[in-house]
């Protein structure tokens, strides 16, 4: 095979280089954007944190969209060996699932950030968007044991973007 031959099979070895180069210009231009917007959106108050709760494992569903249906519920579960200490750093809150409707409670960290709830409407508003729509979260896919007991998962929990909550809300009225 000549040289020829060998460039037009694998291509040139400078356009390959050159390729190469201006991907990686633009991954770490990517990666300075995504940086700097990370930044930008922790600073400017926008809820983009993920956060840990508890939920009783018959009631997770992953990826899955909530809302906030309730403010802190004065209630830990009894489950024979769930002690009440085990729950000393969540608040019990109940949340209504997008894709069912179905209404189930969710043990939230203390410290996690997932907005004030508004008894007039009924849930947590979104609180950099629309203060008359509910602000949207999706349940993360993966989840850990909690303890040694079989009822009860960890999980996170983040908002989902505007765009998408936007979209999600505009199919399903049961908030308005």
């Amino acid at each position: 095979m000549t040289h020829d031959e060998s460039d037009s099979l694998f291509g040139d070895p400078d356009d390959s280089r050159r390729s190469f180069l201006k991907k990686g210009a633009l991954a770490s231009g990517a990666l300075v954007l995504g940086a700097s917007g990370t930044a930008t959106a922790q600073d400017g108050g926008i809820l983009d944190e993920g956060w840990k709760a508890l939920i009783h494992i018959s009631n997770f569903h992953p990826n899955a969209q909530f809302t906030f249906v309730s403010g802190v519920v004065e209630w830990v579960p009894n489950y024979g060996d769930v002690n009440d200490s085990w729950f000393s750093d969540y608040n019990t809150y109940q949340i209504r699932w997008l894709n069912s409707g179905e209404v189930v409670p969710l043990f939230v960290a203390h410290d996690a950030n997932i907005g004030e709830y508004d008894e007039n409407l009924g849930f947590i508003p979104d609180a950099d968007d629309d203060q008359n729509q509910p602000q949207v979260f999706e349940m993360n896919r993966e989840w850990t044991p909690f303890s040694d007991n079989q009822e009860f998962i960890t999980v996170n929990a983040s908002p989902v973007g505007e765009d998408e909550e936007d979209n999600i809300l505009e199919n399903d009225d049961w908030w308005q």
